[in-house]
C-alpha cells in the first residue's frame, strides 16, 4: 500500500483499544477535538518488509508488523526483527490478502477438497477462492510460528492481533462475491483454526467498496482505517463504525517518515459478537438449564450497559425471556439463540432421558414424644427414570440406648420407620434416614423432640 513506501501492514493490537470515550471528548468529535485526542494520544507503529535494513520508530507505543513481503504467499524476510522491535510476544500482527484468480496464481487450490471443494475442471468459483484466502492465510500464519520460533519466544502467534490488509495494489477479481469468499477463507482459518486473539481488517472505504461491493459481512470485526495525512485526520477517522460495520479500533497516518497508528478511544461501541455461556449443555428431560448471553463491541470487550436479549429455541424444548430452557423432548443438536438487533449467539443442547434413580422422603418431617416412647415416620421412596430396584433403608444420629426399626426393608415404595426413645434422655435430636441402592445413596432429615414424661 502507500506508494513507494510498499503495501502497508495492516495490525493492531485489538486488545489495546480501548473503546470507552475519554473523559471530555464527545464521540461525535469535531476536528478541533479531534485535535486534542490526537495530542493526548502516544501513537503505535506499524512497520513491514520496506523497513528492512532500516532505522525503525523509536519507543512505540504498541508495534504492528506485516507477516508479508507486500503479496500473500512472500514471507517478510526481517519477520523475526521487526517482531521483536514490536515487544515478541505483545506484537500484533497483519496479513496480505488477495484473489487473482486460476489463470494467474500458481497457488491456486485446483482440486483442493478442503475445507471447501475446489473442482479441476471448473476452479473458477466461489469455493476455490474461499479455499485460496484460507491457504494464504495458513501459509501467513505458519510463516509467523517459524519467525516466533526462531526467536525463542514462549507464545506463539495465535496470542497476537491479526489484521487482514484488503487493498487495490493487490491482485483481486471484478466478481466482488469472488473476493468476500477469498476474505471469509482467510478469517476461517485465522479465526476458526488458528483462533488468533482477535482479528480485524486494514483497508479504506473507498478500496472496501471496490473489492468487497461495500459487504457487512463482517459487521462482527473492528476497521483499521487508513488514508489520513496527520494525526488530527486519524482521530477524526476514529468516529463512526468504520468500512465493516464494526467500528473502528485504529487509524493509521504518516509521522516522521514512519506509518503511526492512533489507538481509537473515541469511538463509538458497536455491537458486534454475541456469546451464550454455556456455550453446550446436557439436560435431562422435565429438567432445566440457565443460559447467559454477554454482548461484546468491535474490541471485543464487553458491552456496558448490555443490550437485552430475545432467547429462541431450535430442535425441542422451551426457554423463557431470562434464558431459562426446559428440556422436553429426548434428543441432540437443540440450539438455544439469544439475539440482540442483527447480532446472534448460540450454543447447543442435548436433551437426554433421566437416568434410573430415586428420591426419600420422610414424614412427618418432625415428632414429639415424651422420654421412654415411641415415634413413628412413614419413609417413602419414589423411582425416576425407569428405576425399579429396592432400596436398602439406615439411620444415624440416635442417642446412646435408643433402637430404630423399618419395616419393611429394604422397600421397593415405603417403609414405616419407628424409633425407640429411653428414659432419662431429653432434647431435641436431628435423625439422618439413607437409602441406598448399588452406587445410588439418598438422604432425609427428621427431628424427634423428647420432653419429661
Amino acid at each position: 500500500m502507500h506508494g513507494a513506501r510498499g503495501l502497508r501492514t495492516l495490525v493492531a493490537a485489538i486488545a489495546l483499544l480501548a473503546i470507552a470515550p475519554a473523559a471530555g471528548v464527545d464521540a461525535s468529535t469535531t476536528y478541533g477535538s479531534a485535535a486534542w485526542l490526537a495530542a493526548a494520544s502516544p501513537p503505535g507503529y506499524d512497520i513491514s518488509w520496506p523497513q528492512c535494513g532500516g532505522p525503525y520508530p523509536v519507543a512505540p507505543a504498541f508495534g504492528i508488523v506485516g507477516v508479508n513481503k507486500g503479496i500473500v504467499f512472500s514471507p517478510n524476510p526481517c519477520l523475526a526483527s521487526e517482531v521483536t522491535w514490536a515487544g515478541g510476544t505483545s506484537a500484533a500482527l497483519y496479513a496480505n490478502t488477495g484473489n487473482p484468480g486460476p489463470a494467474l496464481s500458481t497457488h491456486w487450490p485446483t482440486g483442493q477438497t478442503s475445507p471447501q471443494i475446489c473442482s479441476a475442471t471448473t476452479p473458477d468459483t466461489v469455493a476455490c477462492a474461499y479455499d485460496y484466502g484460507y491457504n494464504a492465510a495458513q501459509d501467513s500464519y505458519a510463516d509467523a510460528v517459524s519467525a516466533f520460533a526462531a526467536l525463542g519466544l514462549s507464545g506463539t502467534p495465535a496470542g497476537s492481533a491479526w489484521w487482514l490488509d484488503v487493498e487495490t495494489s493487490n491482485s483481486w477479481r471484478s466478481d466482488v462475491t469472488l473476493n468476500v469468499a477469498a476474505l471469509s477463507g482467510a478469517v476461517e482459518y485465522l479465526g476458526g483454526v488458528a483462533h488468533v486473539a482477535s482479528l480485524g481488517f486494514y483497508s479504506t472505504s473507498y478500496q472496501w467498496g471496490v473489492i468487497t461491493g461495500g459487504s457487512t459481512g463482517f459487521s462482527a470485526y473492528s476497521s483499521w482505517v487508513a488514508g489520513a495525512a496527520d494525526a488530527a485526520g486519524a482521530a477524526a477517522n476514529c468516529v463512526g463504525g468504520g468500512f465493516t460495520g464494526g467500528g473502528v479500533a485504529l487509524a493509521q497516518y504518516h509521522s516522521g517518515g514512519f506509518d503511526a497508528d492512533l489507538r481509537c478511544s473515541t469511538a463509538t461501541p458497536v455491537l458486534t459478537a454475541v456469546t451464550v455461556d454455556p456455550a453446550s449443555a446436557s439436560v435431562e428431560t422435565g429438567g432445566t438449564q440457565q443460559f447467559a448471553a454477554t454482548a461484546y463491541d468491535q474490541n471485543n470487550n464487553p458491552m456496558s450497559p448490555q443490550p437485552s436479549f430475545t432467547w429462541s429455541v431450535s430442535g425441542g424444548g422451551s426457554i423463557n425471556g431470562s434464558g431459562v430452557f426446559t428440556a422436553t423432548t429426548v434428543g441432540t443438536n437443540y440450539t438455544v439463540t439469544a439475539t440482540s438487533g442483527s447480532i446472534s449467539g448460540t450454543a447447543n443442547v442435548t436433551v437426554t432421558a433421566p437416568a434410573a434413580n430415586f428420591s426419600i422422603n420422610a414424614s412427618p418431617s418432625s415428632q414429639s414424644v415424651r422420654q421412654g416412647n415411641a415415634a413413628s415416620y412413614t419413609v417413602t421412596i419414589t423411582p425416576t427414570g425407569g428405576f425399579n430396584g429396592s432400596v436398602a433403608l439406615s439411620i444415624s444420629g440416635l442417642p446412646g440406648g435408643w433402637t430404630a426399626t423399618f419395616s419393611p426393608n429394604p422397600t421397593t415404595a415405603a417403609s414405616t420407620l419407628k424409633v425407640q426413645t429411653v428414659t432419662g434422655v431429653r432434647g431435641t435430636f436431628t435423625l439422618t434416614i439413607t437409602g441406598t441402592s448399588g452406587a445410588l445413596q439418598h438422604a432425609v432429615k427428621v427431628t424427634l423432640s423428647v420432653r419429661k414424661q
